[in-house]
């Protein structure tokens, strides 16, 4: 599985304000363009995903990881410097666009620059609706025990983590028999 480490040089971490860093009209017009649908809402504790609570990137509460229960979930660890989660993007937002509201998914942008993520977003052919919080700390690889993205770890409705893959996806075909495998078993 190849896996991104390190991040680009462009790259730095949001000012305190928010992952947002500064809220002009760059960003304004960048959080537009996005169009990302709002964070969910997280409660309770699976104790699946790290303990950490992280802030949306675009709109909708932080998310506490450990909380996202009730639905299955595909959370998906990338970066916009990151050359195999530019690859397979696509194919997540394919997956996303096919299994609105059966399955949930929650993007982490890892060690990246809040504008360059949403300007990455709005640019993949299909888009990427769907949600993601900003992680500068790396804590959610961390806690999954990758070096790097992109990985991608499948939360059942417990909670629980049923299957972790490191690496980029190669199809939405591949990406769809994984949550058919792990999250509709």
């Amino acid at each position: 599985a190849v896996a991104c480490s390190g991040h680009s040089p462009a790259a730095k971490p949001p000012s305190r304000g928010g992952p947002a860093g500064d809220a002009g009209p760059v960003h304004a017009r960048l959080l537009a363009a996005a169009h990302l649908s709002p964070c969910p809402p997280s409660s309770g504790s699976g104790g699946g995903l790290p303990n950490v609570t992280l802030d949306c990137l675009g709109s909708g509460p932080a998310v506490h990881l450990a909380g996202l229960t009730g639905k299955p979930t595909v959370v998906n660890v990338w970066g916009s410097w990151c050359i195999p989660c530019q690859q397979e993007a696509s194919y997540l937002a394919s997956a996303y666009n096919a299994d609105r509201g059966t399955v949930r998914f929650l993007g982490v942008d890892t060690e990246d620059e809040a504008n360059s993520a949403l300007d990455f977003d709005a640019h993949v052919t299909p888009a990427v609706h769907y949600p993601s919080v900003v992680d500068q700390q790396k804590k959610v690889l961390l806690g999954l025990h990758y070096p790097g993205p992109p990985v991608t770890a499948f939360i059942n409705a417990a909670g629980k983590v049923v299957h972790v893959k490191g690496g980029g996806y190669t199809s939405t075909a591949q990406l769809q028999r994984d949550i058919a495998t792990y999250l509709r078993s």
